[in-house]
C-alpha cells in the first residue's frame, strides 16, 4: 500500500488512523441527504478524502478543465491558508463563481484537514454570465447552464446555521481523533509492555534456578519446560513433551494428582513435598508450587515450580537427630542433677543438722563465732546446689511462677536475718529501707521474688569488704501502671563495662580472679536476670572499678489481694512442745536418725524409728502416731509405697515426706500421692518446728 506523506500528521500516524473514515463519510452522507448541502473533508493539499452530493457544476465541468480546476485548487488552498491563520470557520467566494464554507480539524493542537460544504450561492445567479465563461472555456453552454441554475441558493442566515452544526462536528472530530490517538498510543505502549514482560519472563524463566514446567490443564503432558528442570529430572528437553509431571514421581504421587483435581476450585496448589525420579535411580526429594492460568487462545495450562529440597530435608532429619539427643542429654542431665541433689543433701543434712544443734547449746563466743561460719558456709554450699538445680530448670523451661498475694516489706526484711552474720563478721553497715508511701498490697512469686533479692544482696555483701550494703524497696509509676522497684546498693569492688557485659552470663564473673578471691559458681547473677525476665523485667546496673556498684530491678507486678503469703527466711522460733504426741520416723540413714531425734528432743514427743517403709507400716498399726516424718529413698519399701499403704488403712494420717528431693516434679507427685506436707533436705529446724506446730498444735 502506498501512503501520501500528506495524510501524515506525525512521523507515526495518518489522519485516517485519527479519524474513521467510512463511519464519517456515511453520517455526511446523511446530512447531505436530509439538507441538500454539499460536504467534503480535505486534507491540507486539498486531497479530497470524503465528498458528498457534489454538485455537477463541479464534478462534471470545474473539476474537468485544466483552467477551472486550476480556479477551485486555488480557492481551496486560499480557503485553507485563511483556516490556518486560526480562524473558526471562513466563507470563500470560488473563481469559478459559487460560494464556499470550511472549518478545520485540529487535532493535538495540528491543524490536519478542513471540513467543508460549498457549491451554493448566496443570491440568484447570472446564467447570462455563466453562458458566456461556458463559451471561454470550452463547456457546452446549454450542459453548463443546466448545472448551474441547479445550484441552491442559500441565505447567510441558513448557511450559518448549517455551518455552526457543521463547526460543532468538526470539534467532535477533533476529539474523537485525539482519542483514537491515545487510545492508538496506548495500544502500542501495551503491546510494546507485553512483548517486553513476555520477553522478561521468558528470559527469567529460563536462567531461573529452580525448575519450572508449564503442563496442559486437560491433558497434563508438558509443553515447555526451562533447563532447571530437565537437570533435576535428568532428561532431554527435546523428550519432555512425551511426558507428564506425575511420570516423574517416584513418591507422592497420589497427593499431587488430588492437589491438581482440586484446582477446579482453586487457581493454586502447594507445596506439595514429593520424590522426583531421576537418571540411575537416585532421586530427589522437591517441592512444588503450582498455578492454574488460562491464555489468550482459551487454553488452560498449569505452571509447576519444583524446588530441590534434598539438601534442606538432610539438614532438617541432621538437626531432628540432634534435636532428640539434646532432649535425651538434657533428660538425662535433668536425672543426673536430681540424684547429684539427693547423693549431696543426703550427707549435708548430717552436717547442716549437727550444726544447727550445736549451735543451740554452745555459750563460748568463740566457738558460737565457729558455728556461725560453719552454718553459713554449709548454707552457701546449699545454695550453690539449690542454683544448679534451678538454672536446669529455668535452661529446660519448666520453672513456674506463682502468683499469689505476698507482703514485699516481709520479704526485704527477711534478708536481713540471711545477711546478718556475715555482715556483722566484715563489720559490713545494712541499711534496708521501705520507701515512704509504700503500698504493700502485689502479687507474684514470693519465693522468687526472695531469690532474685538476696541473690543480689549476697553478690553486694560478697564483694564489698568494707563500708556498706543498701537495700531499698519503693514503687514507681512508668506510664499508666505501678512498677515494683529493688535497689541494692554497694561500697565494694566494682566492675567495668565488660564485668557488667559478662555479670548474667552463666558460670562467669565480672574478672576472671573473682572466682579464685571471692568464691561462687557464677550462677546466682545469671538466675537472678533469668527470673526477673520471666516476671516480665529489667535489670539495669552501673558501676565503677574501686566504688561500688548499684543494681535496680523493675517488676511489673499485679496489684491487690488480702490473704499474704510470705517467703521467710530463717526461722529463729523455739521448739513446739508435743508431750503426749507420737511421731513415727521412717529413716534409713542412722546419722539423719540421730540428727532427727536431737532436733525433736525438745519437743517431748514420743519418737518411733523405723528402717524402711515396711518398718514405718508396722510401727503405724502398733502405735497409731499423730503423724509420720516418711524419707522417701529407703530399701524393701521406699516412702511414696508406703504412703499408699498407710493412707489405705487410714487417709487422713498426717505423712510428711522427709527427702532430699526437693525438685518440682517430685513436689507435685508426693502431693499427688497423698503426703501432706514435705520437707526438704537438709533439714532446716525453723522449718521443722514451723511444719510440726502447725500439723500437731494449730
Amino acid at each position: 500500500m502506498k501512503i501520501d506523506p500528506a495524510h501524515l500528521i506525525s512521523p507515526e500516524y495518518l489522519v485516517s488512523d485519527l479519524i474513521d473514515i467510512p463511519r464519517l463519510t456515511k453520517l455526511l452522507e446523511l446530512y447531505s441527504s436530509a439538507t441538500g448541502m454539499v460536504t467534503a473533508l480535505l486534507d491540507l493539499d486539498g486531497n479530497v478524502l470524503i465528498a458528498t452530493n457534489w454538485q455537477d457544476s463541479c464534478t462534471k465541468f470545474h473539476r474537468q478543465n485544466t483552467r477551472t480546476c486550476a480556479n477551485c485548487l486555488e480557492s481551496d488552498t486560499a480557503l485553507a491558508g485563511q483556516l490556518a491563520e486560526g480562524h473558526k470557520y471562513n466563507v470563500y467566494e470560488c473563481k469559478n463563481g459559487l460560494v464556499d464554507v470550511a472549518t478545520p480539524v485540529v487535532i493535538e493542537n495540528q491543524h490536519v484537514a478542513n471540513l467543508f460544504t460549498g457549491q451554493f450561492f448566496f443570491e440568484k445567479p447570472d446564467l447570462a454570465t455563466f453562458r458566456e465563461r461556458a463559451r471561454q472555456v470550452g463547456f457546452d453552454e446549454d450542459s453548463y447552464v443546466e448545472a448551474i441554475a441547479r445550484v441552491p441558493v442559500y441565505s447567510k442566515t441558513e448557511i450559518e446555521s448549517h455551518f455552526t452544526f457543521l463547526a460543532t462536528l468538526a470539534e467532535m472530530i477533533a476529539e474523537l481523533g485525539i482519542a483514537n490517538k491515545k487510545i492508538s498510543q496506548m495500544n502500542k505502549k501495551v503491546v510494546r509492555q507485553n512483548e517486553l514482560l513476555a520477553s522478561s519472563f521468558n528470559d527469567f524463566i529460563a536462567v531461573a534456578p529452580l525448575g519450572v514446567a508449564k503442563s496442559n490443564a486437560n491433558t497434563g503432558r508438558i509443553v515447555l519446560a526451562n533447563s532447571a528442570f530437565t537437570e533435576l529430572v535428568a532428561l532431554d528437553i527435546d523428550k519432555l513433551t512425551e511426558y507428564s509431571l506425575i511420570d516423574f514421581i517416584a513418591f507422592g504421587a497420589e497427593t499431587l494428582t488430588r492437589t491438581v483435581e482440586a484446582l477446579q476450585n482453586s487457581e493454586t496448589f502447594g507445596p506439595v513435598e514429593v520424590r522426583l525420579k531421576t537418571r540411575g535411580g537416585t532421586g530427589i526429594t522437591a517441592l512444588l508450587h503450582g498455578v492454574k492460568t488460562v491464555e489468550v487462545t482459551g487454553a488452560a495450562c498449569i505452571w509447576t515450580i519444583v524446588q530441590d529440597i534434598t539438601l534442606s530435608k538432610l539438614h532438617e532429619m541432621k538437626l531432628n537427630a540432634a534435636k532428640k539427643r539434646a532432649e535425651q542429654a538434657n533428660i538425662s542431665k535433668s536425672a543426673f542433677l536430681a540424684n547429684m541433689s539427693h547423693e549431696i543433701r543426703t550427707p549435708m543434712n548430717g552436717v547442716l543438722g549437727a550444726l544447727q544443734l550445736l549451735e543451740r547449746n554452745v555459750t563460748d563466743d568463740s566457738d558460737r563465732d565457729l558455728i556461725d561460719k560453719s552454718l553459713y558456709s554449709a548454707r552457701t554450699l546449699l545454695t550453690i546446689i539449690n542454683d544448679i538445680l534451678d538454672y536446669s530448670k529455668i535452661e529446660a523451661g519448666k520453672l513456674e511462677l506463682e502468683n499469689v498475694p505476698i507482703s514485699i516489706k516481709q520479704i526485704v526484711e527477711s534478708i536481713s536475718s540471711d545477711l546478718y552474720p556475715v555482715t556483722q563478721s566484715k563489720l559490713l553497715e545494712l541499711h534496708i529501707k521501705i520507701a515512704g508511701g509504700f503500698t504493700d498490697n502485689w502479687r507474684g512469686d514470693p519465693v522468687r521474688i526472695r531469690q532474685i533479692l538476696l541473690n543480689l544482696a549476697s553478690n553486694a555483701v560478697k564483694f564489698t569488704s568494707k563500708g556498706k550494703v543498701e537495700i531499698l524497696a519503693s514503687q514507681v509509676q512508668m506510664g499508666p501502671r505501678t512498677v515494683l522497684e529493688f535497689m541494692v546498693k554497694d561500697t565494694g569492688i566494682g566492675m567495668d563495662q565488660n564485668g557488667i557485659k559478662a555479670l548474667f552470663e552463666r558460670f562467669e564473673q565480672a574478672d576472671s580472679t573473682t572466682t579464685r578471691s571471692f568464691g561462687g559458681a557464677g550462677l546466682g547473677m545469671a538466675i537472678a536476670k533469668n527470673l526477673i525476665d520471666l516476671m516480665g523485667g529489667q535489670i539495669y546496673v552501673t558501676s565503677e572499678q574501686g566504688k561500688g556498684s548499684e543494681f535496680r530491678v523493675m517488676l511489673p507486678l499485679e496489684q491487690g489481694g488480702d490473704e499474704i503469703k510470705v517467703a521467710s527466711g530463717r526461722y529463729q522460733g523455739k521448739a513446739p512442745i508435743l508431750k503426749g504426741k507420737t511421731i513415727v520416723i521412717a529413716e534409713d540413714n542412722e546419722i539423719n536418725q540421730s540428727i532427727v531425734a536431737r532436733m525433736l528432743e525438745e519437743t517431748q514427743a514420743e519418737l518411733v524409728f523405723a528402717n524402711d517403709g515396711v518398718e514405718a507400716i508396722e510401727a503405724f498399726q502398733r502405735c497409731s502416731p499423730h503423724l509420720i516424718l516418711m524419707d522417701i529413698q529407703m530399701p524393701n519399701l521406699d516412702g511414696i509405697a508406703a504412703c499408699r499403704r498407710i493412707k489405705g488403712l487410714d487417709p487422713d494420717t498426717k505423712i510428711v515426706a522427709l527427702t532430699a528431693n526437693v525438685m518440682k516434679d517430685d513436689l507435685r507427685r508426693y502431693q499427688q500421692e497423698g503426703f501432706t506436707e514435705h520437707i526438704g533436705k537438709p533439714i532446716d529446724m525453723s522449718v521443722l518446728y514451723q511444719t510440726l506446730a502447725r500439723l500437731l498444735i494449730d
